[in-house]
């Protein structure tokens, strides 16, 4: 199969209905893992039908997503917080990473961020003050906030939108001992194995493991942004990509 980028073997989603690949080159889509379950995977016949190619996604974080972009190695990233404010983190880490009047950003879907925790857990509600005792490591057992005496386990993906955004609205620092791992699927599927997690997910995340989960109430609303972005001169196959995206997204 003709790829413009190369991605490692059994990570991809190939979508390339009643396309053939002799015909036209895979348009790859690489990024957020949030846009690919709220966006992009589920009306995927769809999106490859409206746009007329086959479609390779890979679901990593905005970061690997936005980077791949600028290396070549995907057409369109895909990122859960505006193009220009990831560029802006990843260019004082790296100065001269990217020029951001190179790309278009476009915001195509939202979705929210959710609390979870392994399903034996009795507590379904946490305050403000309480969710921040927790992803700080102030509170270490559960029995502390009125739960089974089981010790708490903070799973995190620093690199994902919702772990910076839970820490800015919280006004916290996560605690030292967090255990991280590299993408959102693994923090839903270390939460339904481990009595003593938390971590967090999207409402975009429409997985088979939510209902392995409990889901936790809270006044704290963080609405995560979906957004697809591509070079200015991207060819037209990528752009038609976009475009069907939109349209499934807007609806």
């Amino acid at each position: 199969m003709n790829m413009r980028g190369i991605a490692r073997a059994g990570a991809v989603i190939v979508i390339a209905v009643g396309i053939s690949s002799e015909a036209a080159a895979d348009v790859n889509v690489h990024g957020a893992t949030t846009v690919t379950f709220g966006l992009m995977r589920p009306p995927q016949a769809e999106i490859v039908k409206l746009a007329g190619g086959p479609i390779t996604i890979l679901p990593c974080s905005s970061r690997h997503g936005l980077a791949a972009l600028v290396q070549g190695k995907a057409d369109i990233a895909m990122l859960a917080e505006p193009l220009e404010a990831i560029a802006e983190v990843m260019n004082k880490k790296q100065p001269g990473f990217m020029n951001v009047d190179d790309y278009v950003g476009k915001h195509v879907a939202n979705a929210y961020v959710q609390f979870i925790v392994h399903p034996s857990n009795p507590i379904k509600a946490l305050t403000h003050a309480q969710l921040a005792g927790l992803f700080t490591g102030k509170i270490k057992n559960w029995s502390e906030l009125g739960g089974p005496s089981q010790p708490v386990l903070i799973v995190g993906e620093p690199t994902s939108s919702p772990h910076r955004m839970i820490k800015e609205a919280l006004g916290i620092s996560y605690a030292p001992d967090i255990r991280i791992v590299q993408n959102a699927n693994q923090t839903a599927i270390i939460v339904a194995q481990a009595p003593g997690a938390i971590s967090y997910l999207s409402t975009a995340h429409d997985l088979p493991i939510r209902s392995k989960l409990s889901f936790i109430k809270t006044e704290l609303q963080l609405p995560l942004q979906l957004h697809l972005a591509f070079r200015k001169d991207a060819p037209e196959d990528v752009k038609r990509v976009i475009e069907a995206a939109e349209l499934v997204g807007n609806r």
